[in-house]
């Protein structure tokens, strides 16, 4: 930043300015949504009072130029110069604002979005960038630039000639002057005018036999140019492309879906089509470029598209996917002006075939239920009831995509009423339901659909056309050749506005009807085998599971049961010396008879179960939605009469976890907001087990000091809103250093395998279990701290959306 003798800087004068406007402009109050979305309440200046850079600029220009000042700028900006606060800087200040005129503005329209009022954001830096890769114009050529705004692009060629206007902005005057002055200040030369206006002064036609040598266009911006500024009833597409001087070239910026493909079905859209189709007609496409930017309004980052256009012929095309960093050279005779999607032109589409549109129709989509957080749940009374398919039922194989093995909700579940935005449609014949992005394709069917039709939350609805098996359409999908070209082609966006596009570019085998049913045959028997071979995995491990478990339990068992008998006939003999109501345990009050009472239940209870584990069919109960604290409470006052050597200690207060705020999380890829995680969908009896085996894990490796008396479990549980942890931890002996934590998990592993009839089973069940049902494990080891050895038992939001009409019942 340039100084005179150190003591100023622009940056430093720019914001005494902001500073000084702010603390003498008249104030209004205001009451609006904060950056953090909540209510705020502001005193800020009036407008023009408070525009102090907008001041600072036309005053410093105004001074700088003196009566050389174009007058039209002076006019367009005179409300700021005439605010313009003078006691704000000393006579030195002053004359090192003007001295340095040309950083002053280079600083303000650098930190542009700093403005208190602007109009207009800063031109976004990958638009910036691809201009420079494609434009390089030799000195004195001209540019032609379709919205200039506020010059972002202009100041990037000093050494040419900048033709153009300010488009439809905000306060098109002063932007446009303000404009001015930072091309001035840049020294480029610039025939920049403001574009519609009223005043005869500001109005400019380019004269028919004007050209240039580069024109520079956003899609968006094209609405205004054939009325107001060509004069002509020829599109504005033809129109710039006719400004090109022989050679010439030109870059057209655009949206990756609404311009680059279809036919239209406005007349917008179909003066495109037809521009399209002269573009590739006369071999005038250069290079197609997909790239990734944010998006013109609100969050994130959506894909466009830039044409390199010359007005020459092209025998070859350069095709390039930024974000995959994918790139091929085509023939320009392989282009088809119906799609100029990058991605269309990457993928190998099979030579012979038949378009995926002639045996599939794209239903139109009709609504059941849509629920607006501000308007409330709109539900009709005829869609009550109706069974609804969600795409975490839908299949990433053709095996388990039919949705008539599954299990739906219902429209009217009270869960489906505690986000933002719920978008529920119609299916009311056999259909193929489509999902997915970039990297895979998920996919429903039906061949029934009940009286009435159900509802679904798919991109795509296909109904097959006469004589296709719906089956058969399913299979076909999941061909992999048929679904990388959808993957590829879309781009990722699996939508009715893409595939409505795509869909006679997508390219099917001509089966005949023997070759349909061979086909859908042969997809079948491959789904069996293949369901055959998962089933027969998993009934092998759980069979091998089995018998150690029941060898193990056996085992403990026997010592058990001896131990029990040897001491309840030395109890029985010795009346006098151990008695019933003698206190066992030096950590509880439990009496001789509780404990030998416990034990005769546990004898009793245990033999069913172990023939329960014998049976390889034996499964736990339906999973039903648990509050961990009542849980918790429940299954510590069920079994607290058994554990003699130790306490169990719970840390939480009634209600205290949960997260009361709302959270953004990814459902099926996309971001929604959900009320927080306070219940989980599991089985009552298999949670009970896991809990079971971490007691039983503790008492036989961690509690076995018997002159302690202050052995305890401790119970706890939190929420961030997308996961739920319990953790359950003990401060008995560490496990061994040498130990793996993680390994303890896998089948089979102990730091005591073998001793006293453990077989090292119950870290490994435990994990089955909590995989079994979408959940996990972790076992922490903390050898320093009091509480050496902990379990994390965690259940994600994703697998777990709460219905609100639990949230009071004590039952669960």
């Amino acid at each position: 930043m340039s100084t005179v003798n150190n003591n100023f800087t622009v940056e430093a004068l720019v914001a005494k300015y902001r500073n000084y406007v702010n603390e003498h402009a008249p104030k209004q109050y205001i009451v609006g949504e904060g950056k953090d979305g909540k209510i705020a309440e502001d005193y800020i200046p009036f407008s023009p009072d408070g525009n102090s850079d907008e001041q600072l600029l036309v005053y410093i220009y105004h001074k700088v130029a003196g009566d050389n000042a174009d007058k039209n700028i002076l006019n367009a900006l005179f409300k700021y110069e005439e605010k313009f606060l003078d006691n704000a800087f000393d006579e030195t200040e002053m004359d090192f604002l003007c001295e340095h005129f040309r950083e002053v503005v280079s600083y303000e329209f650098d930190h542009r979005n700093d403005w208190v009022f602007v109009s207009g954001l800063s031109l976004s830096k990958e638009r910036v960038r691809l201009t420079r890769e494609y434009v390089k114009p030799k000195d004195g050529e001209s540019i032609f630039i379709a919205d200039t705004e506020y010059c972002d692009l202009a100041v990037q060629f000093p050494n040419c000639i900048i033709k153009g206007f300010t488009g439809y902005a905000y306060q098109q005057n002063e932007v446009w002057a303000l404009g001015q002055i930072r091309m001035l200040a840049a020294g480029v030369k610039s025939k920049i005018v403001p574009g519609e206006m009223v005043n005869d002064e500001y109005t400019y036609r380019l004269p028919e036999k004007e050209s240039v040598d580069f024109v520079i266009f956003r899609a968006n911006e094209r609405k205004y140019f054939a009325q107001h500024v060509f004069g002509t009833e020829c599109s504005d597409f033809e129109a710039l492309y006719n400004l090109l001087k022989p050679g010439g070239k030109m870059l057209f910026f655009s949206e990756l879906k609404n311009e680059m493909a279809g036919e239209g079905k406005n007349s917008e859209q179909l003066a495109f089509s037809n521009f399209r189709k002269r573009l590739v007609k006369e071999q005038s496409i250069e290079s197609i470029i997909s790239y990734e930017d944010n998006a013109i309004l609100g969050k994130g980052r959506m894909s466009y598209i830039l044409l390199v256009i010359s007005k020459s012929s092209n025998d070859t095309v350069y095709i390039k996917d930024e974000k995959r960093n994918n790139s091929k050279v085509i023939s320009s005779n392989l282009l088809d002006s119906e799609i100029l999607w990058p991605s269309y032109y990457m993928v190998n589409r099979p030579s012979e075939g038949i378009p995926l549109s002639s045996i599939v129709e794209l239903v139109e989509k009709k609504h059941v239920a849509i629920f607006v957080k501000e308007k409330g749940y709109i539900l009709p009374d005829k869609a009550k009831g109706m069974v609804l398919m969600l795409q975490n039922s839908y299949g990433e194989s053709y095996k388990d995509a039919n949705l008539m093995n599954k299990t739906g909700y219902y429209v009217d579940d009270p869960a489906f009423t505690e986000g933002d935005w719920v978008d529920f449609l119609k299916a009311e014949k056999p259909c193929i339901l489509l999902g997915g992005n970039e990297e895979k394709l998920i996919i429903g069917y039906t061949t029934f659909v009940p009286e009435g039709g159900f509802a679904h939350d798919a991109r795509c609805q296909l109904v097959p056309q006469k004589g296709y098996d719906v089956r058969y359409i399913a299979a076909l999908l999941f061909d992999t050749v048929v679904t990388k070209q959808i993957l590829t082609i879309c781009d990722g966006d699996i939508s009715n506005q893409t595939l409505s596009i795509v869909l006679n570019k997508i390219i099917v085998p001509n089966h005949n009807e023997l070759e349909k049913a061979n086909f859908l045959s042969e997809a079948n028997y491959k789904a069996l085998l293949s369901s055959q071979e998962e089933m027969k995995k998993e009934h092998e491990q759980y069979t091998k599971s089995v018998r150690m478990r029941k060898h193990a339990l056996t085992q403990s068992l026997s010592a058990m049961e001896a131990t029990f008998y040897a001491l309840n006939a030395y109890r029985i003999r010795q009346k006098g010396i151990i008695s019933d109501n003698d206190r066992i345990s030096r950590v509880r009050d439990t009496t001789v008879r509780e404990a030998f009472e416990s034990i005769s239940k546990d004898i009793k209870d245990l033999m069913p179960a172990l023939e329960h584990l014998a049976d390889v069919e034996y499964s736990f109960a339906k999973p039903e939605w648990i509050n961990p604290e009542l849980f918790m409470e429940n299954y510590i006052a069920k079994n607290v009469i058994r554990w003699l050597n130790f306490k169990p200690v719970i840390t939480w207060k009634k209600r205290n976890n949960q997260t009361k705020s709302e959270q953004k999380i990814k459902i099926n890829g996309e971001l929604e907001k959900k009320k927080s995680i306070e219940y989980f969908l599991f089985p009552k009896d298999a949670l009970e087990r896991v809990f079971n085996n971490i007691v039983s894990n503790a008492q036989s490796h961690g509690f076995t000091d018997k002159y302690r008396n202050d052995y305890q479990i401790r119970f706890s549980w939190h929420t961030d809103g997308i996961v739920l942890n319990i953790e359950v931890e003990n401060n008995g002996t560490a496990i061994p250093a040498e130990c793996d934590t993680d390994s303890l998990l896998e089948y089979g592993v102990s730091t005591t395998l073998h001793h006293d009839g453990h077989n090292g089973i119950g870290c490994n069940e435990i994990d089955d279990i909590m995989r079994r049902y979408d959940g996990r494990v972790k076992v922490v080891s903390t050898p320093n701290n009091d509480f050496k050895v902990k379990y994390i038992l965690t259940f994600e939001h994703s697998k777990n959306i709460k219905p609100s009409n639990y949230e009071n019942n004590e039952s669960i």
